[in-house]
């Protein structure tokens, strides 16, 4: 089905064209349609899958129907996070070039007064998260009663962080007439009752409910949990990828694996909330032009990442929640095009990957890189390494579940498996290369052997 069969007017049928759009995706035929009557939608559809097209066109359509002498809020899109909405703000703005209407993101991590000066010179359709909405809302009297389009992006997210007030107060603000699109990757029993506040008679659309692209690849690798960062090295350099996502549970853990890679001779970037937006944007430009090979994430990455053609991702560690592994490997398999989905899992894991195999109705493939496999004899410099001193690090998060379990390293600290500073074993050590670990014990160390540059075939197991 193709775009010039929804009606649309010219100038938004050419920006279509100019992105390169031909045929519509199976979520953009059953909401657009929908969403130009002006009905509420709920909408339940994986990421990649053409959404903010979806409510983005409709709202565009309505808006150029009704011309106004001087740009008048009209449309308001909330996002959970600063990357989505700035993705999201981007993508309309192409949608519109052609027409007389702006497009402003407002988010926090940025300096508020360049986007205070935008609202105030006036703007059609506002990207927002919550936390700088309402700070504009309350220090400069950002009026809403002129909305008459709400789209709640990433629901589910929203509400995982806490917004479900934020979102009813905005309900509240707006014009008392007007349509409400929710959009979520999954359908929790909280996405349902927030529909049920939010919606009026709404139209629902269930696009492959909890599901993940068909595109995507799956695979498990079976792995001693002290060695997940040794083995990411090895995949890596053995396979000569050069573009992949890995996402870690913590930014301690995101941080360590970063000062791991680059010993190894692997160039790669480190993107989690600590950052500032500038330093975000920096390195994921780095790593979209292929400067980098590895970018180590935190979830904030895992909700608005849109890059072109990332051909693997890879779960170092599985997520606290299953839905979250929706939308970590939706980075990949976007548009249609091909991706791989890897996750490093060890026993400690399985109650988790159970969580997730549920949620997404299969069972995923399991494979070994061999020597790594849980119970192998470890290697020398694990079993000699230094067993780790110092207290639990903050960000082990499953150690008030162990406390005083002994790990395999058998020190007894507090930890799940006794997990030490590296975050991946018992010991301090553990999950640290090779080449960090002979430094530390002043041995003869690799120099980076997996930083030679190789034609670049992005295979292998």
């Amino acid at each position: 089905m193709k775009f010039d069969t929804l009606g649309l007017s010219s100038p938004i049928l050419n920006a279509i064209a100019e992105c390169g759009y031909q045929q519509l995706t199976q979520v953009q035929q059953q909401v657009i349609p929908l969403a130009l009557e002006g009905k509420d939608i709920m909408a339940c559809a994986q990421t990649g899958t053409g959404k903010t097209a979806s409510f983005a066109l409709p709202v565009l359509e309505q808006l150029s129907k009704q011309p106004s002498d001087k740009p008048l809020l009209r449309a308001l899109v909330m996002t959970p996070t600063r990357e989505l909405a700035i993705q999201v703000c981007a993508n309309i703005q192409k949608y519109s070039q052609f027409l007389p209407l702006k497009t402003l993101a407002v988010y926090g991590g940025a300096n508020m007064n360049p986007q205070r000066k935008g609202v105030e010179q006036g703007v059609d359709i506002l990207v927002a998260t919550p936390g700088r909405l309402f700070d504009i809302i309350g220090q400069f009297n950002l009026d809403l009663s002129t909305v008459t389009t709400l789209v709640i992006d990433e629901a589910d997210r929203m509400l995982d962080l806490g917004f479900v007030r934020d979102i009813e107060k905005v309900k509240r603000l707006i014009a008392t007439e007007h349509q409400t699109m929710l959009f979520s990757a999954t359908y929790s029993d909280a996405v349902k009752q927030l529909s049920h506040k939010m919606l009026n008679q709404p139209e629902w659309v269930n696009v492959a409910e909890n599901a993940t692209a068909s595109t995507v690849e799956q695979l498990v690798y079976r792995v001693d949990k002290r060695r997940k960062a040794e083995l990411l090295s090895e995949l890596v350099g053995r396979n000569n990828w050069r573009q992949v996502l890995v996402f870690a549970s913590t930014k301690e853990c995101a941080e360590h694996l970063l000062q791991e890679l680059t010993l190894d001779g692997i160039s790669a970037g480190v993107f989690h909330g600590d950052k500032t937006q500038g330093a975000r944007n920096r390195v994921l430009d780095d790593f979209k032009a292929g400067k980098l090979r590895v970018l180590v994430a935190t979830d904030v990455a895992a909700r608005g990442l849109d890059i072109q053609a990332l051909p693997l991702v890879i779960n170092l560690e599985l997520p606290f929640l299953a839905e979250d592994y929706v939308h970590r490997i939706g980075r990949t398999g976007r548009a249609g095009l091909s991706g791989r989905a890897i996750s490093f899992v060890s026993p400690a894991d399985d109650e988790m990957l159970a969580e997730i195999e549920a949620l997404i109705g299969q069972t995923l493939p399991v494979t070994v890189q061999p020597g790594y496999e849980e119970g192998t004899p470890l290697p020398a410099r694990y079993r000699e390494a230094p067993t780790a001193t110092t207290k639990t690090a903050k960000w082990n998060y499953k150690s008030s579940r162990n406390t005083g379990a002994k790990g395999a390293g058998g020190n007894g600290t507090k930890a799940n498996g006794a997990r030490g500073k590296s975050g991946f074993g018992g010991n301090a050590g553990f999950g640290q290369s090779s080449e960090s670990q002979a430094r530390a014990r002043k041995l003869p160390a690799r120099e980076g052997k997996y930083a030679k540059n190789k034609p670049n075939t992005q295979k292998g197991k």
